[in-house]
């Protein structure tokens, strides 16, 4: 995360002294908060770094005779160069994204389950599985504003784009000590899980808010 905040400082200091730039808030998926630096290098071409973060969502409930507790988490920065092909504020987007999204589901049985088509007694075990999406994926998309003008104030913007990458999976459970499975059994229901992510290459990302020129 370091790298990534000197990312947005380098581009704050490159700016100072140059033409109009401006700094952006606003709210969206998947990182709630939006915080942003925009820099209009012509008519054509911008560069952005911004900050998007502070989504945090926990859900309990029963899943196949487990007891799961399940937290979402998302956060990222991200590098982006806008192309305005028409000359106004409808731009183009493509970029980096540096990601921190992740889910975490920790179970407790408190009855029977199917483990790769085995049923079993969950009484009592753990099963859990962390959820994660790529560190760096590409992105793409689509927005409006941040173009290059002379004149100063508030604005509006909006972004609507995917970031390129699919989510892993990664299980732990007491199954296999208590002799309950065997490990190649596990892998298996973990290698399902994988498959059923795999299908999802993209990650959704919007966000709209005010910007202020200066």
């Amino acid at each position: 995360m370091k790298k990534q905040l000197a990312l947005l400082a380098a581009l704050a200091a490159i700016s100072t002294g140059l033409h109009a730039q401006d700094s952006y808030v606003g709210v969206g998926l998947p990182g709630l908060l939006t915080l942003g630096y925009a820099y209009p290098l012509t008519s054509s071409v911008g560069l952005r770094g911004e900050y998007a973060g502070g989504l945090s969502v926990n859900k309990d409930g029963n899943q196949d005779g487990v007891n799961v507790t399940g937290t979402f988490k998302a956060s990222r920065m991200g590098a982006f160069a806008d192309w305005f092909p028409m000359g106004g504020a409808f731009r183009l987007v493509g970029g980096l994204t540096f990601n921190d999204i992740k889910a975490d589901f920790n179970g407790v049985g408190s009855g029977t389950s199917t483990i790769n088509g085995q049923t079993v007694n969950m009484s009592g075990e753990t099963y859990n599985v962390k959820v994660k999406f790529p560190d760096t994926t590409a992105y793409l998309g689509v927005g409006y504003g941040h173009q290059k003008s002379d004149a100063k104030g508030l604005g509006f913007y909006a972004d609507l784009g995917v970031m390129v990458g699919s989510f892993t999976a990664d299980t732990s459970t007491s199954l296999v000590a208590n002799g309950k499975v065997l490990q190649s059994d596990v892998d298996a229901q973990n290698q399902k899980i994988r498959d059923s992510l795999s299908s999802l290459s993209v990650l959704p990302s919007a966000s709209l808010g005010l910007l202020y020129r200066y």
